[in-house]
């Protein structure tokens, strides 16, 4: 829908209204289907959002990736008797959410083939003493397709027409096993029967995370692949809307545990989300955030538990924050600081950079002066960790225990002069670097892990709460 028919039906969804003739894709995250109370609230949900059909993408139930992720490190290990009660752990888990649902001879008979798919893949992976990452994304998959079964499942039995419909079929990607790309062309294409299916009211019931690489294995789109796989749909099958269900009311002012002051946002721009989503909000992940940019839909983050409560809305191009207006702030932890000595040039530097992202070491800043330079990774693998220490034998010097603050607002570039506030408040604080956003709505610093507990408090209370920066420092 394009023009004003497409303005029109974002203007209904955002008053509650249901309009026949718009889109609407909603995912479900891990804790959103990891209960049968959560389970019934999730298709409680799709009925009110989707009386005219749509697409509804689900995430493994919580707790499933992480078992299957430890069964295959057994099995790689040799350990297959510890893989196999794994194994067996998953299926009495899914049984019984079967069984308190009134479901399990149903799907019983739709997971007895997948149970003993993972079952395979795990007695080939001991016998080898070896998880190869083809091996290790069809294992992966299984999770993901229970859960999809289990949703669909539930909402014919409470009289939505659903189907379920492998994600596989349309989400054709390149071949990098545990981060592959989609190929949008093919996307597009591949996905013009699910529209004609959703056009008869039919609800469509898919996987998260998945796709099909050329030679037509399973692959996995990597970190925040379920919420990316509902935007790529989202922006293949023209929707208006996406909503991605979780267990916190929106995206937040802060961390709730740090901040129990935090509020959701109710309405933010992409490049604030985008900002946010790059210094460690946990709600958000980039690549999911792409094709909003690309596509326009309107994206909301909602929480399953509490649907009545608050939500917050992401548009490409949001309202004007006022000068100086912080709209969030976000952290994360766990950062490494390599410090390079003057004498290791930039091209000398770069392989390093390259050989630890593709260990999965996440990148948040490349700080280069005549005094050196300052790499800020954080590790998200063994074998990224193992590649620091490597380098550290090499003689880089390495700081761990370091975190990287954020403070972001579409308001801070409207003030030219609020960056120097917010810095001049904390001149007593030891920060290693200021990292400071390319769109200008972020300014983000390395400081102690330690300081976390005392520091993003005081900033949520003197940025966001729009309480004026004390002259003293606040640190």
């Amino acid at each position: 829908m394009t023009g004003p028919g497409r303005a029109e039906a974002k203007s209904k969804s955002s008053t509650g209204e249901s309009d026949p003739m718009s889109l609407k894709i909603l995912k479900f995250g891990g804790t959103s289907v990891g209960s049968p109370e959560a389970v019934r609230l999730a298709v409680s949900i799709i009925q009110s959002e989707l009386p005219h059909g749509g697409v509804v993408v689900v995430s493994a139930l919580s707790g499933t990736t992480d078992r299957i992720l430890e069964a295959i490190a057994a099995a790689a290990r040799g350990e297959v008797e510890r893989s196999r009660e794994l194994h067996q752990a998953l299926w009495t888990r899914h049984g019984a959410m079967a069984t308190s649902l009134l479901l399990g001879p149903e799907l019983e008979r739709i997971w007895k083939p997948l149970f003993e798919r993972l079952a395979g893949l795990l007695e080939g992976m001991g016998l080898l003493w070896e998880a190869t990452p083809r091996a290790k994304d069809a294992a992966l998959a299984i999770g993901e397709t229970l859960s999809a079964h289990l949703v669909t499942a539930l909402l014919n039995a409470s009289e939505v027409q659903a189907s379920f419909l492998d994600v596989r079929e349309v989400m054709l990607t390149d071949g990098r096993h545990g981060r592959a790309r989609p190929r949008l062309g093919e996307l597009r294409r591949t996905s013009l029967p699910w529209s004609e299916a959703v056009k008869a009211g039919r609800v469509v019931v898919t996987q998260g995370f998945l796709g099909q690489a050329p030679d037509g294995a399973t692959t996995t789109l990597g970190r925040g692949g379920s919420d990316t796989s509902a935007t790529l749909l989202g922006e293949a099958m023209g929707a208006d809307e996406v909503q991605i269900w979780t267990d916190v009311d929106g995206v937040l002012t802060a961390d709730p545990s740090l901040v129990p002051a935090a509020r959701p946002i109710p309405v933010m721009s992409l490049e604030e989300a985008s900002a946010l989503s790059a210094f460690g909000a946990k709600v958000l992940h980039a690549d999911s955030l792409a094709p909003v940019a690309r596509a326009g839909f309107r994206l909301v983050v909602a929480n399953t538990h509490r649907p009545e409560a608050s939500r917050t809305a992401i548009l490409r191009e949001a309202p004007g924050r006022r000068p100086g207006q912080i709209t969030s702030v976000a952290y994360k932890e766990g950062l490494a600081c390599l410090r390079f000595p003057p004498e290791r040039e930039l091209e000398t530097l770069l392989p390093s950079i390259v050989q630890l992202q593709e260990a999965g070491a996440v990148r948040y800043g490349l700080l280069s002066t005549p005094e050196g330079s300052l790499l800020v990774v954080r590790p998200e693998s063994p074998a990224a960790s193992a590649a620091i220490e490597q380098l550290r034998e090499a003689g880089v010097a390495i700081e761990q225990g370091w975190c990287v603050v954020a403070l972001v607002g579409d308001g801070l570039h409207r003030d030219h002069g609020a960056c120097q506030r917010i810095l001049a408040g904390l001149q007593d604080e030891a920060i290693a670097g200021i990292l400071a956003g390319g769109t200008g709505i972020s300014l983000a610093f390395l400081v102690r892990e330690e300081r976390l507990r005392t520091l993003i408090p005081r900033l949520h209370q003197a940025y966001v709460l729009g309480i004026e920066p004390s002259p003293s420092p606040i640190g």
